[in-house]
């Protein structure tokens, strides 16, 4: 598979999940709640109750 291939797919797999779009970042926030929460922190112990997303999933920064 040639990197342009890759590329190629990777990005179609973006488009399919709907990466970077706001239920997108939304759904991430969730999780990355449910880890806070499930190691015992919870969102509101260190102050962050959203999550940037940066990088490749965009910098559309939180909800």
């Amino acid at each position: 598979m040639t990197e342009e291939e890759l590329d190629a797919m990777v990005e179609a797999e973006e488009k399919r999940l709907g990466v970077g779009s706001k239920e997108f970042i939304q759904r991430h926030n969730e999780i990355m709640e449910l880890i806070d929460r499930a190691r015992g922190k919870g969102a509101a112990a260190d102050g962050k109750a959203d999550y940037e997303c940066s990088g490749r999933y965009g910098s559309a920064g939180s909800v």
